[in-house]
């Protein structure tokens, strides 16, 4: 088996210390995410050194969610009748022998030395046995050896080549993503997220049977992911093991390109911005499953075409990452918030959406918190230097457009400026005056806030006041009837600029209004 040296080819690191390939956007980020080996974050987890105790069984530990990988492979297996049932030859048995109970080192010597006949090995226990405990034994060794050492699942891409395709090791895989057992159902989705994102083998020949192979496996376990985080709940959080096994394959299949491909044609960049709303993030698992989502997103930002799509298309992600980073607390979320931003920097119009946002003042109140991760500081400072430049060279005008098109707004000076209103109400008209119709769209959106929501009023009476036109073509465009409905609003001062705006909509002669009132 070959390898490439460095780049999207190069084999991926180890899970527990992701690191993203050569990009042209690197970043110092080093996410921590849960050894795919125990989800400490789920269960607590028995020290390694325990083995099955007497008194529970192996199902009562799936059960309870406490089985770890030293727990099934203490379990004595009876490899000699699997030979003796002709399942397997005298070389495989010796072969299992070679590796069973023994240290991790000299497992990865042992199929370093024999890789594709381990990985056929293991292919036809699978599929000649449906014993649970096989399933298990293999599942939590190839765990251990892919965690320890990557590129051995390279092994399970020259078994394909090397055959032509006639070999296919991930189809008992898949096949076990059906078992009812939580343990399988975990290291399944992991194991298959792991081989399908591995990308470091250069087959001697190209094969296009073998290329069809692992294409279509690819399109149907990233359809099956994404079907399973569509059915999520923001508001709820992650609680069910299935979304929990779902999340965490799909932080695997992101890792490498071909993953991000995958993900991204399977429309499944909507589907991950849109689980980034909808909850409070004050609960453990609404907080959880907001970092592996936006774990999810940075790692897609290594892809251009999907750098590009989260700044061109209309997600509004570049905001609520903003919103992310200034409204929550854990380190974790806004290091991976931070990182995704950076990675944008530079493309299409990220950066000036940034500064619409109100990103600079965002990062003025970070640098004043004590922060534990230094990749954290760093960041905000590569953002703020950035940010800065972009600032200083965008007008008035520019700022605040960008500030409606984020959806998200606050008391910035031009909202309040005389001299911003007197100066730029004619730019309202640009572009079939699409930052006014945009302010319409504020007002009438249920997912507005409360502060964008009074902001939005106050500024589409400020236009209707200063503008000759204003009270006309705001009333065409539709302003009235969902400034009228915020009159009845819960929030004070969401209607108090609504009833403001809809006075200036109604009335035409301001000068007698005044002197009236």
């Amino acid at each position: 088996v070959q390898y490439s040296a460095s780049g999207h080819g190069g084999p991926q690191p180890p899970v527990a210390r992701v690191s993203i390939p050569n990009h042209t956007r690197i970043s110092p980020l080093k996410p921590r995410i849960p050894h795919t080996s125990n989800f400490s974050h789920l269960r607590e987890i028995m020290p390694a050194a325990v083995a099955l105790s007497p008194q529970v069984s192996t199902a009562s530990r799936i059960k309870q969610g406490s089985l770890t990988n030293a727990d099934v492979l203490a379990e004595q297996m009876a490899w000699p009748t699997y030979q003796a049932a002709g399942i397997i030859s005298k070389e495989q048995l010796e072969m299992i022998y070679a590796i069973d109970k023994k240290p991790l080192s000299v497992q990865i010597a042992c199929i370093e030395k024999k890789g594709v006949a381990y990985v056929k090995l293991i292919t036809t226990l699978l599929e000649g046995i449906s014993k649970e405990e096989v399933a298990l034994y293999f599942l939590a060794l190839l765990d251990e050896l892919s965690s320890a050492k990557p590129s051995l699942l390279m092994y399970f891409h020259a078994a394909i080549y090397e055959s032509k395709g006639e070999c296919d090791p991930v189809v008992p895989l898949v096949k076990l993503l059906t078992r009812p057992s939580l343990y399988i159902l975990e290291k399944a989705t992991i194991l298959v997220a792991k081989v399908l994102s591995s990308t470091g083998y250069i087959p001697i020949a190209p094969d296009a049977n073998a290329e069809d192979v692992l294409s279509q496996h690819m399109a149907e376990f990233s359809d099956s992911l994404m079907i399973t985080i569509k059915s999520i709940n923001p508001s709820e959080g992650i609680e069910a093991p299935k979304v929990v096994y779902a999340l965490a394959g799909l932080q695997q299949l992101v890792f490498a390109a071909p993953g991000r491909a995958a993900i991204l044609s399977k429309d499944g960049l909507p589907s991950l911005v849109g689980l980034m709303g909808g909850g409070s993030y004050t609960s453990h698992s609404a907080v959880q499953l907001l970092y592996q989502v936006t774990f999810c997103l940075w790692s897609l930002s290594y892809s251009d075409d999907a750098a590009l799509a989260m700044v061109t298309s209309k997600l509004g992600l570049v905001a609520k990452l903003i919103d992310v980073v200034k409204s929550v607390q854990k380190e974790k979320v806004v290091r991976v918030a931070l990182a995704t931003l950076k990675n944008l920097l530079g493309v299409a119009s990220a950066s000036a959406d940034m500064v619409g946002a109100g990103m600079v003042k965002v990062l003025e109140l970070l640098q004043q918190r004590k922060w534990a991760d230094e990749d954290i500081v760093a960041d905000i400072e590569v953002l703020s230097s950035a940010l800065e430049v972009d600032l200083q060279g965008m007008s008035s005008w520019e700022v605040y457009a960008k500030e409606i098109a984020s959806g998200k707004l606050e008391w910035t000076p031009s909202h309040k400026s005389d001299n911003f209103w007197n100066h730029n109400f004619r730019n309202f008209e640009a572009r079939e005056y699409e930052v006014a119709k945009k302010l319409i769209d504020l007002i009438g959106q249920e997912t507005s806030d409360n502060l964008t929501l009074a902001i939005a009023c106050h500024d589409i009476a400020e236009l209707v006041k200063i503008h000759p036109e204003g009270r006309r073509f705001m009333a065409q465009f539709g302003a009235k009837k969902p400034t009228m409905a915020l009159l009845k609003h819960h929030d004070p001062e969401v209607q108090k600029y609504a009833l403001t705006a809809v006075q200036r909509l109604m009335v035409i002669n301001w000068e007698f209004m005044s002197k009236g009132s």
